[in-house]
């Protein structure tokens, strides 16, 4: 194996050991509200559309 494919497995791999560590969190709100506001949120066609959207709507990311 290359050294430059080496490198790119460690990133790849430091990138996924990252996933999952945040989570959309708002206070009362359960799994079904998070549903409903993602899909809606997914919605928006703007880079930071999602994220500004589920904060406008009261969710934190955590």
């Amino acid at each position: 194996m290359t050294i430059s494919a080496r490198l790119f497995l460690a990133v790849l791999l430091a990138g996924l050991g990252g996933c999952g560590l945040y989570k959309w969190q708002k206070p009362g709100a359960d799994d079904a509200a998070f549903k409903t506001d993602s899909a809606a949120c997914q919605q928006v066609q703007n880079p930071d559309g999602y994220s500004a959207c589920m904060q406008s709507r009261g969710w934190t990311l955590q």
